[in-house]
């Protein structure tokens, strides 16, 4: 039920690439890994000129739970928002941590903020990661940040993030399962469980069987 960072990632990049295509301004997504790595008081690696982005978005992980970090480089404040809640340390951690990054990435943060904004709290334990990602759907949109966090209104949000990567996700119909190519071998056999294809070959197939075939995820 958890998120994993691929989600986090792929779907924040999402919502980044749609705000530059339908506004002047533009957004930049931090991968969730080098946010965190910049959470924790690590040197970034990022090379990014500040003064380019209205936002700058990452999504933290910190044991086990995502928490939103928004830049807005031109009012030299950071946004912190907590799935289950903000408290003063994580604000003014937050802070510090994005003074830090703008500082060595060449902006004079001399009057540097941090806030956060309502929001909408988690009611359960494993939907912080759609909660971070609904944020900043919110913030690149322009939206409110409180909404119905009912189970099914969650689930809801979550269908979008699923269905949202899904639609984006490049076509695997033709691609062998094992090695990644649809090119080589242009003998297939299918999964008789979840009915994806694979090299006869790379599944290790005999040449002129005639027996029933499940792969090794389904066995």
């Amino acid at each position: 039920m958890e998120f994993e960072s691929e989600v986090i990632n792929a779907y924040l990049k999402k919502l980044v690439e749609r705000y530059n295509h339908n506004n002047t301004t533009r957004a930049f997504a931090v991968d969730s890994f080098e946010i965190t790595r910049i959470w924790e008081g690590k040197k970034p690696k990022i090379k990014i000129v500040p003064q380019l982005y209205k936002f700058i978005l990452g999504v933290v992980n910190q044991a086990h739970h995502w928490m939103l970090v928004v830049i807005l480089p031109a009012q030299k404040k950071s946004l912190f928002l907590d799935p289950l809640g903000e408290n003063k340390k994580a604000v003014g951690h937050c802070k510090d941590v994005t003074r830090s990054l703008m500082r060595q990435r060449g902006l004079n943060p001399s009057r540097w903020e941090c806030e956060t904004n309502t929001h909408s709290i988690q009611q359960d334990a494993t939907s912080c990661g759609a909660f971070a990602l609904k944020f900043a759907e919110c913030i690149l949109n322009g939206l409110p940040l409180v909404f119905d966090t009912s189970p099914s209104s969650v689930n809801s949000i979550r269908e979008e993030i699923a269905v949202s990567l899904l639609m984006n996700t490049d076509d695997l119909t033709d691609l062998c399962r094992i090695c990644g190519e649809n090119t080589g071998d242009t003998l297939r056999i299918g999964c008789d469980k979840c009915l994806r294809w694979f090299h006869k070959i790379c599944a290790k197939y005999p040449k002129n069987g005639r027996r029933s075939y499940v792969c090794e995820a389904c066995k």
